[in-house]
C-alpha cells in the first residue's frame, strides 16, 4: 500500500510531534560542479538584476563579438561537507528531531568520504547526471554500499560520459537489486532550458517508460516553483510512486523541505520508502517566500566572500570557465582583481536585492506564492 503525506510547517506546527527524525535529502557542497547556463533564467524573473546582467553581456558582445558563453563555464557551491552536513543537521534539531543527512554532490562521493573519515555517520550519495536523448535528468542515489560506493561512482560516471538505454537499464537494474539503496528521480520537470518544457515532458514520460520500474521515489524539490511540485505530485500518483523530499541546497539556506519519520538509521528509512511505500514530506517556512527572492538570495550566497576559506574566499576562484584552447582556469585567474568594474556592480546589485530590507520589501510584493495547494497537500 503507497501513503503519501505533505505537510507545511506553518500551517500544521504540531506535525511533527508524532516522529523522532528528519531526513535531509539532496544537497550540495564544494565538490559539486554546477553549470552556469541557468543564470540568465533566474535573474530573468527579477528586473533590476536582469537589466545589469543585459548591460554585461552588451559589453562583452561589444569586445568579442558574441554573447556570454555561459555554457563553458561552471562553478562550485561555497560549503565545505563539515559545513553544510551541520546547516542541515542544525536545521532538524532546531525542530526537536534526530537529523539524518544524505549528502548527494553531482556524480561525486568525496564529500560523503570525507565526513565518514572524521566518523560522521553519512550515507554514501551522489546525484547522477543522465543525458537523455535532447535533456537531462538527475537521479538521487542514496546509501550506496560502502564497500563497493567508489565502483558504482565510476560505473554512473562511465554511463554519463556514454549514455544508451542498455547501459541506463543495466546499471539501474544492478542498483536496485541492493536492497538498501534509495532511487530517486530528482525535480522531474527541471528542464534546465536544454529543450522546450513540452519537450522535456514527452521525454520524462519516455525515460520513465523505460525506467521507471527501477525508480523508488519522485522528489518534490525545496528549490522548484509549486507548479512543478504539483506536476510532480500528479505523475507519481500515476506512475504509483511515493513522493519524497528533495531540498537541493546549494549554499546557505538550508533545504526547504524535510521527510519525517521515526526510522533510527537510514537504511531503516529507505526500507520505509521502497517496502512499506511510506512518505511524509514537510515543506518550511522558507518555501513560502517567491522564488524569484530564493534566487537572488542563492545567487548572492554563490557570489559573496567566505573569508572563511582560504584559496576559495571570493567568487573568483570558485566559478571556472573553459579558454578557447579547451585549458579550464579559475575565474580569478583571469580577473585577479574580482572582475571588470561592470561586472562587480552587477554583485552589488544582487548583493543590495539580497539584503534583508529589499528582500523583505520584495516578499510583500510578491506575496506567499510557495504557498503549497490542495493538490499536493
Amino acid at each position: 500500500m503507497q501513503i503519501r503525506s505533505v505537510h507545511c510547517l506553518w500551517r500544521d506546527p504540531k506535525v511533527r510531534d508524532g516522529y523522532s527524525t528528519a531526513v535531509s535529502l539532496h544537497s550540495h557542497t564544494m565538490h559539486s560542479r554546477e553549470g552556469l547556463v541557468f543564470v540568465p533564467r533566474v535573474l530573468g524573473r527579477v528586473p533590476l538584476a536582469h537589466a545589469a546582467l543585459q548591460k554585461i553581456d552588451a559589453r562583452h558582445r561589444r569586445e568579442k563579438g558574441k554573447p556570454i558563453p555561459f555554457e563553458r563555464a561552471f562553478w562550485r557551491p561555497p560549503l565545505n561537507p563539515l559545513a553544510a552536513h551541520d546547516l542541515e543537521a542544525r536545521q532538524i534539531q532546531a525542530l526537536g528531531l534526530h537529523p539524518l543527512v544524505s549528502i548527494t554532490d553531482h556524480d561525486n562521493l568525496d564529500a560523503c568520504a570525507e565526513l565518514r573519515a572524521i566518523a560522521i555517520a553519512v550515507p554514501y550519495s551522489l546525484e547522477w547526471t543522465i543525458p537523455y536523448h535532447d535533456t537531462v535528468f538527475h537521479i538521487g542515489m542514496h546509501n550506496l554500499p560502502p564497500e563497493r560506493a567508489r565502483e558504482l561512482e565510476a560505473a554512473m560516471a562511465a554511463v554519463t560520459a556514454a549514455p544508451g538505454s542498455a547501459r541506463i537499464a543495466e546499471l539501474l537494474a544492478a542498483m536496485h537489486a541492493l536492497p538498501g539503496v534509495l532511487i530517486v528521480l530528482n525535480h522531474p520537470f527541471s528542464c534546465e532550458e536544454l529543450v522546450t518544457r513540452a519537450e522535456h515532458v514527452r521525454l520524462l514520460r519516455q525515460f520513465l517508460d523505460e525506467f521507471g520500474a527501477w525508480m523508488h521515489a519522485l522528489e518534490l524539490n525545496g528549490l522548484q516553483p509549486h507548479a512543478n511540485n504539483a506536476d510532480t505530485v500528479r505523475l507519481a500518483a500515476a506512475q504509483e510512486k511515493p513522493v519524497i523530499s528533495g531540498g537541493d541546497r546549494h549554499c546557505c539556506e538550508p533545504n526547504a523541505n524535510l521527510n519525517l519519520t521515526n526510522a533510527r538509521s537510514f537504511a531503516e528509512f529507505v526500507h520505509e520508502i521502497r517496502v512499506e511505500r511510506r512518505s511524509s514530506v514537510l515543506f518550511l517556512p522558507q518555501y513560502r517566500d517567491a522564488i524569484s527572492v530564493r534566487y537572488v538570495e542563492f545567487i548572492w550566497h554563490a557570489v559573496r566572500n567566505y573569508p572563511e576559506s582560504p584559496g576559495r574566499a571570493r567568487w573568483v576562484d570558485r566559478v571556472f570557465y573553459q579558454s578557447d584552447s579547451g585549458e579550464t582556469v579559475t575565474v580569478g585567474s583571469l580577473w585577479p582583481n574580482g572582475g571588470p568594474a561592470v561586472i562587480r556592480g552587477f554583485i552589488s546589485v544582487v548583493g543590495l536585492l539580497a539584503s534583508p530590507g529589499i528582500r523583505a520589501m520584495h516578499c510583500l510584493a510578491m506575496g506567499r506564492v510557495g504557498e503549497l495547494g490542495p493538490e499536493i497537500l
